[in-house]
């Protein structure tokens, strides 16, 4: 399997499981007071600005280099035009507030606001990012920022100088200052254990590096910024604001039981999950990635990345299963699931270790206030008919993680929210244009959007608050 096959959210190829139960649209929906979630509980849909921003009117970023000189995604398209979403937001939050969709995770693109150097920002991409809370606010949709999804400016440099932390709290601070008065929960990076082993351990993502060094290097790296970002946010928004981040929480199994198998799946936990979310939350590094980030560790790191997250922002799709394979890039392969797993197009549907990732994630990390902050599923939509997009499949997913966390929230877990990625139809990284996980499908090369009618049903549960 090449590196250019495979994403954060997709590492197994397959087909869709055709024989899952469908769901008609038009059903008539249930309501039982045992499938309500607490009041208050928030309702939302996510979406990233390099995955949907062109790049109009913004510096170069890391990965517009990366994804030129890998020669584009395996679908053929790039990052230049994604799907507007500059230009094209007002759309997409109408056919949001229609739905009845209550907030709205974005994020703010770095090489738009400081697209040259440090300092001063660009006073258009500031006034654009003021317009757009703005315009969620004046739909009823609660703005919720995520500071950093990966595209950094090429001025800034890179994970392995530990000045990018210094640079991080600077950016920060901009953009605290601009909407910290009308945002009141925000996340600081997106799933920032995903930097270290997929951009610079396994060379799957910008900036591309295979080293293993290297990957422990830009891991501390990431944590030391994360807490800088913490820091300014703290300092320049309402005392009321809640910071966290999305952390990636999938999980690695060894089905063959196999020692070597077993400890690779061990390595491939911690660093993709446990070597950001363990530090922030005071525990340290898990002792297997010690050989790889001791060496830049200075005193009173560790306490300075100890910010302790106001809750804990999940991010959650499938698990994944390896083998060992030491001559592979980080020592082990992804294999096919067991095939008793129901798939989406690319990964298990699994909504059984959803609920054990939320239960585990809530005991570990001391009972802390949960919001799962990215779920979804890429399904090969049909096309639009009579202004829909029937898409009953994604329906039943969504239904069966809906389930999962509430089993989760009756057996004690402190669940705030759910938040499903994505709002439309998006560029996703290596894999392009050709994944669609959105609720709102948007057509190439028109940019036409047309709700999905899993954008309905969520809609429906949303105005229950609960399971539809």
């Amino acid at each position: 399997m090449t590196s250019r096959g495979i994403s954060r959210r997709s590492f197994l190829s397959g087909t869709l499981a055709t024989t899952a139960a469908m769901m008609a649209p038009g059903l008539a929906w249930s309501r039982s007071n045992d499938l309500l979630f607490p009041e208050g509980f928030l309702w939302g849909v996510a979406a990233s600005a390099p995955e949907t921003e062109s790049r109009l009117g913004r510096a170069r970023s890391n990965w517009d280099v990366f994804i030129d000189n890998i020669g584009g995604s395996t679908d053929g398209t790039t990052n230049k035009f994604n799907v507007e979403f500059e230009t094209r937001y007002m759309d997409d939050l109408k056919l949001l507030q229609q739905a009845g969709v209550k907030s709205f995770r974005f994020s703010f693109a770095w090489p738009r606001v400081q697209p040259e150097t440090a300092g001063a920002p660009n006073a258009q991409a500031m006034g654009y990012y003021d317009r757009l809370v703005d315009a969620m606010l004046e739909h009823d949709i609660k703005p919720i920022p995520t500071l950093f999804h990966w595209d950094m400016p090429l001025w800034a440099g890179d994970f392995l100088d530990r000045d990018v932390a210094r640079k991080m709290g600077d950016y920060a601070e901009l953009m605290a200052r601009l909407v910290g008065d009308r945002t009141h929960t925000w996340l600081l990076f997106n799933e920032p254990g995903v930097i270290p082993i997929l951009g610079y351990g396994a060379g799957m993502f910008a900036p591309g590096y295979q080293n293993l060094d290297y990957m422990g290097r830009a891991l501390h790296h990431v944590n030391l910024a994360h807490a800088e970002a913490f820091k300014a946010v703290r300092a320049n928004a309402p005392a009321d604001t809640k910071i966290s981040s999305a952390f990636n929480m999938m999980y690695f199994d060894a089905p063959s039981g196999k020692q070597e198998d077993i400890d690779s799946a061990k390595l491939a936990n911690a660093v993709w999950r446990d070597g950001t979310t363990m530090p922030a939350y005071g525990k340290g590094y898990p002792p297997v990635l010690m050989q790889y980030v001791d060496k830049y560790i200075k005193s009173g790191d560790m306490d300075t990345i100890a910010v302790k997250p106001d809750f804990f922002g999940l991010n959650f799709y499938s698990r994944f299963f390896v083998k060992a394979n030491p001559n592979a890039p980080l020592g082990h392969d992804i294999i096919e699931p067991p095939k008793e797993l129901q798939r989406t197009e690319e990964m298990p549907y699994d909504p059984d270790t959803f609920y054990q990732v939320l239960v585990d994630t809530y005991k570990f990390y001391d009972e802390p206030e949960i919001i799962v902050t990215e779920f979804g599923f890429p399904i090969k939509d049909a096309a639009p008919q009579d202004g829909w997009v029937d898409d009953p499949i994604r329906i039943k997913f969504i239904k069966g993680y809906l389930e999962s966390a509430h089993k989760a929230y009756q057996d004690g877990v402190d669940l705030k929210g759910m938040i499903y990625w994505s709002a439309t139809d998006n560029w996703e990284w290596i894999n392009g244009l050709d994944k669609r996980f959105g609720l709102i499908y948007v057509e190439h090369p028109s940019l036409k959007r047309t709700p999905k009618r899993s954008l309905e049903y969520f809609g429906k549960c949303i105005a229950m608050n609960g399971i539809a």
